[in-house]
């Protein structure tokens, strides 16, 4: 018998029902931190739940691959990745994957995020001064999905007036066993239709930014070459997609998922409110706590012992970040939110040869609109059931509502 019901930790719907499973979390990080498991429907494959053998299998990419899928999908599903062999980053290993990463990053520096700091400052600002004095809502769809979006749809160069439909093919994409958000209940159907639509928008953008270059990510994508050859179309198509849909929904967890936070423990806000300086640590600390990315896969290239289980070529590798991130060995308190927690050791970006290109931006993202919400925001409260998305990779909350109330600033002119 298993130590955990492994549903609780593989099926998307178990997010969905119960939240994270951070008591079954706990059990397998004290008796068993790595840890076979076994459900109907899925491939086997190793649990991995503290810090140090996730560090450890990180930074060996030439013995624990991407390849052939980074997250665990049910045996159905592979028909599908089989036939839609769209290339990301996050898929591939050494040597392309430097190859590859190297277009994005000069682009993703503290410097180039700088430069993008006057727009993501005046779109938290609007987005906040546009809640008005008092009111409820719905955290998620009204302000945590908007400001991601807004951000990098003008990376992507995406015009604002189609922002819902990338908003929608991108719930459907990362909801795709959500039954609120899934385009079909029938999976391929629905990704094979979801992917046509995707690959049809972003084609005439790659096109555009070919035939006019301007300043902006997509026009780096779209005339990229590697190894002095353009990018091929399937790697294009994946560096849109891993910008818009990933780039998006991580910052979207974060910012739900670090309000969430705050609300239960008021006396952190309050710390927040008062020193705005706090906001480079108290942003990571929501990262450790949130932990939207909440695992991925390795398979194994060839036998090795890891925490004294025996790992054979071909098995598969769970790396559960979150129960990482509540770590007693790592991490004092693990399971308080503590905004000037430091040192912060935690893998919210991951870590090694993948850790997150977008750290930055999705640093400076959230944190501007904490900035905002934690200076404007005089009483908040939950005023129902926050519901999260049905997914094992990213499953924050789909809907929060709130009720709210605003002290009064004076703003500059």
């Amino acid at each position: 018998m298993s130590l955990v019901d492994p549903r609780l930790l593989i099926d998307p719907l178990a997010y969905a029902e119960h939240g994270y499973p951070w008591e079954a979390w706990a059990t397998l990080r004290r008796e068993a931190p790595v840890h076979k498991l076994s459900l109907e429907g899925w491939p086997d494959y190793w649990a991995l739940t503290k810090h140090d053998e996730i560090v450890e299998v990180s930074k060996q990419p030439d013995i624990f691959l991407n390849a052939p899928g980074m997250v665990m999908v049910e045996d159905r599903d592979d028909e599908f990745r089989q036939q839609n062999p769209i290339r990301t980053i996050i898929n591939m290993d050494p040597p392309d994957h430097k190859k590859y990463r190297k277009i994005a990053s000069p682009y993703f520096t503290p410097r180039a995020v700088g430069n993008l700091q006057g727009l993501i400052d005046k779109t938290a600002r609007d987005l906040v001064d546009g809640m008005g004095e008092e009111g409820e809502m719905d955290f998620i769809t009204e302000i945590a999905s908007i400001h991601p979006l807004k951000i990098i749809a003008r990376i992507l160069g995406v015009p604002e007036e189609d922002e819902p439909f990338i908003l929608r093919l991108t719930n459907e994409l990362f909801g795709s066993a959500d039954p609120e958000l899934q385009r079909s209940p029938d999976r391929i159907e629905a990704m094979t239709s979801l992917f046509g639509e995707f690959w049809e928008y972003f084609g005439k953008v790659m096109a555009d930014r070919r035939a006019n270059p301007q300043d902006d990510f997509a026009s780096v994508i779209a005339n990229a070459k590697i190894d002095g050859e353009p990018m091929g179309e399937l790697e294009t198509m994946g560096y849109c997609l891993i910008t818009f849909t990933a780039g998006h929904e991580t910052t979207r967890g974060s910012i739900g998922g670090g309000l969430a936070a705050l609300m239960e423990h008021p006396g952190q806000m309050a710390k927040w409110a008062a020193d705005p300086e706090l906001t480079p640590t108290a942003i990571d600390e929501i990262v450790r706590y949130v932990t939207p990315v909440n695992h991925m896969v390795r398979t194994a290239a060839k036998d090795y012992e890891l925490g004294g289980q025996q790992i054979r070529e071909g098995d598969k590798l769970v790396l559960f970040y979150a129960s990482a991130n509540r770590d007693e060995d790592i991490f004092d308190d693990p399971n308080s939110l503590i905004l000037d927690r430091n040192p912060n050791r935690h893998l919210g970006f991951g870590i090694g040869e993948h850790f997150c290109a977008g750290a930055n931006l999705a640093r400076a993202t959230s944190g501007a609109l904490f900035r905002e919400l934690v200076a404007a925001l005089d009483e908040v409260e939950l005023t129902g059931t926050p519901e999260r998305t049905a997914s094992t990779l990213v499953p924050g909350l789909k809907h929060m509502p709130i009720r709210y109330r605003m002290r009064r600033r004076a703003r500059a002119a």
